[in-house]
């Protein structure tokens, strides 16, 4: 029997019964509660955190584009959700509501699934990723379409801006 230990193990070593469970939590601080939502299980499915508790993720229809490898900080999760309008929209309005200005943070988490079994094949998820925040959102009849993403991590500024206040030998 082969033991996964991360997403490296699923892809490199796993049976072909494994099955990668992806899952999204979304929460703010104004919501009774996060959603959490599956993409691969159908009845919905029960999973530990990385934390040792054990909480329930729904199912609904979603894709999730991890983006592009790219040579910065920077990471998308491009995430479409088929919630027909219904899950995200009314959590959103209750945060331009309240004139907020908390972004909903996302966390991305993926599970070693057994299918021929029906169990998890590691307890704890395989990939994670945290410190995502939704910053833009479209929707229509069908789907709620947003891209969470770490805080830009290349936009600070180094050094002095080469003017004459900081060079005096720079002609006006």
């Amino acid at each position: 029997m082969v033991t996964i230990n991360d997403i490296k193990d699923l892809h490199l070593d796993s049976s072909p019964s494994i099955a990668l469970l992806e899952t999204l939590e979304i929460r703010h601080s104004l919501w009774p509660k996060p959603i959490r939502i599956v993409t691969n299980h159908d009845d919905g499915v029960d999973a530990m955190l990385e934390t040792g508790e054990v909480v329930n993720f729904e199912f609904a229809p979603l894709l999730i584009n991890k983006g592009k490898t790219s040579d910065d900080l920077d990471q998308v999760l491009n995430i479409t959700l088929g919630d027909l309008g219904e899950i995200v929209p009314p959590l959103i309005k209750q945060i331009r509501a309240s004139d907020s200005d908390e972004y909903p943070q996302v966390i991305y988490r993926a599970y070693a699934f057994d299918a021929a079994s029906m169990t998890f094949a590691k307890d704890k998820p395989i990939d994670i990723t945290k410190g995502l925040f939704v910053e833009q959102m479209s929707r229509d009849h069908q789907a709620t379409t947003f891209d969470a993403k770490t805080p830009d991590k290349n936009t600070v500024a180094t050094g002095r801006i080469y003017t004459p206040s900081y060079y005096l030998d720079l002609k006006v």
